[in-house]
């Protein structure tokens, strides 16, 4: 059963935290629902996702707090990278939904390469750029290792290298424990739109 369910979800509420927080009754959550896909969607389009780790949403009524996890350092490179499409945000749920944007604050993480998702995004990034996937592979396997993660799983599927058959391609470093409640796995999957078609990433990483 750890091997087919989504590994956050099989945790969730226990060993997971939610990635946003508010209440809703039946009339109004598929309306709130779509506006939190619709504002994950944006800032994932407007910010670089090589810079990206998380975004956590609170809401008050109708009003909204964002939390955006960003790579260390990553603001010196451009701040207006990271607040411009926050301003553009505001004014388009406003204009959109009827909602306000309370609050926002970036928080950097000190070590991305323990985080799924920012693994995924980067995979994704390379692939598309035609580097070698099992370079790829590898690489991202050593920075995780050695950011601190007790190990990780990667399988990419689709087209590899222009292959006309698909096909999956996986490597395993260290322990990735899914059966066990209680192992902190951090899960994520993305897909890399290349010459040769869509190429599916999943990234399991186990930390303590």
């Amino acid at each position: 059963m750890g091997q087919k369910i989504h590994p956050h979800g099989f945790r969730l509420g226990i060993y997971k935290k939610h990635s946003a927080f508010w209440y809703a009754d039946r009339s109004t959550y598929s309306k709130i629902l779509k506006q939190d896909i619709f504002i994950r969607k944006y800032l994932k389009d407007k910010i670089n996702t090589c810079f990206l780790v998380s975004i956590i949403i609170n809401r008050k009524l109708d009003s909204i707090g964002l939390t955006v996890n960003i790579v260390k350092n990553a603001s010196k490179f451009n701040t207006e990278l990271f607040e411009q499409p926050i301003r553009d945000l505001s004014v388009i749920l406003k204009d959109k939904f009827n909602v306000e944007l309370r609050s926002f604050n970036f928080v950097e993480v000190l070590n991305p390469d323990t985080c799924a998702s920012f693994v995924a995004d980067s995979i994704k990034f390379q692939l598309e750029k035609r580097l070698p996937f099992r370079k790829i592979m590898k690489d991202a396997v050593v920075k995780s290792i050695k950011a601190g993660s007790k190990g990780i799983k990667i399988q990419i599927s689709g087209r590899l290298n222009g292959a006309e058959i698909a096909r999956s391609e996986w490597i395993r470093e260290g322990r990735v424990p899914l059966h066990t409640l209680s192992a902190n796995i951090d899960y994520c999957s993305c897909r890399a739109q290349t010459i040769f078609g869509v190429l599916g990433i999943k990234v399991w990483l186990y930390n303590v």
